[in-house]
């Protein structure tokens, strides 16, 4: 019987390149879809962050194409949004597949496995050989999908608008320091 090696951190190098270059490449695409809420929304980037950042994927997409409709100049407008969101949805359907996977070796042939358990109604899994070339054609995949979302935001004159003023100092927002401002400062400060 065959035992396969499933410590990450035995996988070969070009290989933990490709899968981390395949989830940046996902994080900065939904980056660009936190912008593109912002631009719809008129609010600044750093709004956009603190609105975006614990966002899910999908509820991103469901906003960018609930705020299109209510924006959107014309159907075609839509059709062109909503083809330029479904490959970003393929693209991050695809990272996924990667970023929620094992890499099992083998242990003769150093040839390397994709291994993802589903557990939806039934179970099933997907044990796969994959190659460095398709990691970074998915990276690729992804990356361009963001890039058409922000050639589509450039092309209106869509962009985040910068914050001018500054930030304020982070105050600590617990019950304690709460109470410790009302007795130092009162109830107005």
């Amino acid at each position: 019987m065959t035992v396969y090696d499933f410590d990450p951190s035995n996988l070969p190098d070009d290989y933990l390149r490709a899968v981390g270059l395949v989830v940046v490449s996902a994080t900065e695409t939904e980056a660009v879809m936190r912008d593109f809420i912002g631009a719809l929304l008129g609010i600044d980037n750093i709004e956009s962050i603190a609105i975006c950042a614990q966002m899910p994927f999908r509820l991103k997409d469901d906003i960018i194409r609930t705020l299109n409709e209510l924006k959107a100049p014309s159907a075609s407008e839509l059709d062109n949004l909503d083809d330029i969101l479904d490959q970003i949805t393929e693209a991050i359907e695809r990272r996924n597949a990667i970023a929620h996977s094992s890499f099992p070796i083998h242990p003769e042939t150093g040839q390397v496995f994709r291994f993802k358990e589903k557990a939806r109604r039934k179970l099933s899994a997907d044990w796969v050989e994959v190659t460095v070339e398709e990691l970074l054609s998915i990276a690729k995949e992804v990356h361009e999908a963001g890039l058409a979302l922000q050639g589509f935001m450039a092309e209106r004159g869509l962009g985040p608008r910068k914050r001018e003023e500054p930030l304020r100092e982070p105050i600590s927002r617990k019950k304690k320091a709460r109470d410790d401002r009302r007795a130092e400062y009162g109830e107005k400060y």
